[in-house]
């Protein structure tokens, strides 16, 4: 068991966005154990299985925007060769830590995943079955063919199409102004941009409704964790912030949020 870690020195200019991600890294370490990642895990290997894109035995899987690598972990526990990429050094640290806990051997790189990144790693058609999951920058067209690229044969994207949170939606517009993220315009680019390069393609939808109930607490460091970035201010700032505008929505000192999340499943053969 080796775990090795490989840090790139491409463009520095990812550097703030990688300060925001290591904020959230040790909130991303605690969940891996939580009972419904687990079940995301599930979920992902299930879809693998039944869509016929698991590699043969002993294959090899690229996880582009890794995080802490949950996914790729659930891969090298059925004995698949898992490699993982991410531009936060505090989430593949973490993941470095999640894999030798369990004895489980990860290749581990920390660098923003662009084609730049795939040509530096040598990384042409390497990979049996390269994926990414929730990772924002695959809504730009040439890091979704830069996937396609590394692989020689699946490759699997799964992303937000649309995104509504109750909570969230009211605090990022109190400070960032209204969310014009155009979710749909993106995701029409993209699977434009697959149909075009790659066979087989298949997109399925899934609609997830939630509501999450947390402790005041524990939701304004939740709510922090997710909206502060180095370029709003103080950290402690944007939490009383918070505080001060969550607070009088709680319910006997709970925080009721309400999400529901459409999410495309999407995947194709490179050949």
């Amino acid at each position: 068991m080796t775990n090795r870690i490989q840090e790139l020195t491409v463009d520095k200019t990812w550097r703030n966005e990688q300060d925001a991600w290591n904020n959230r890294s040790n909130y991303f370490v605690e969940m891996h154990n939580r009972d419904d990642r687990k079940a995301q895990v599930t979920e992902f290997l299930s879809f693998l299985k039944n869509e016929n894109l698991l590699p043969p035995k002993d294959g090899c899987t690229l996880d582009i925007g890794c995080g802490v690598c949950d996914y790729a972990l659930g891969l090298a526990r059925d004995g698949y060769k898992a490699t993982g990429i991410d531009l936060s050094d505090g989430m593949i640290r973490g993941a470095k830590q999640l894999a030798e806990a369990e004895g489980l051997d990860l290749s581990l790189y920390i660098a923003p995943w662009s084609d730049e990144t795939r040509r530096e790693l040598g990384w042409d058609k390497s990979f049996d079955l390269a994926y990414s999951i929730f990772c924002p920058i695959m809504f730009d067209v040439e890091n979704i063919r830069a996937m396609h690229e590394a692989s020689h044969d699946k490759c699997l994207w799964i992303a937000f199409s649309e995104r509504s949170d109750e909570m969230v939606d009211m605090l990022s517009e109190h400070f960032f102004g209204r969310d014009s993220f155009p979710w749909d315009g993106k995701m029409k680019e993209c699977l434009e941009a697959i149909h075009e390069i790659g066979h087989n393609v298949k997109v399925t939808y899934k609609t997830v409704p939630e509501t999450e109930v947390m402790s005041l607490e524990k939701a304004i460091n939740y709510f922090t964790m997710r909206l502060h970035n180095n370029g709003w201010g103080a950290m402690d700032d944007m939490k009383e912030e918070i505080r001060n505008l969550i607070e009088p929505l709680a319910i006997n000192g709970e925080i009721h949020n309400k999400t529901v999340d459409k999410v495309a499943w999407v995947s194709w053969s490179v050949k």
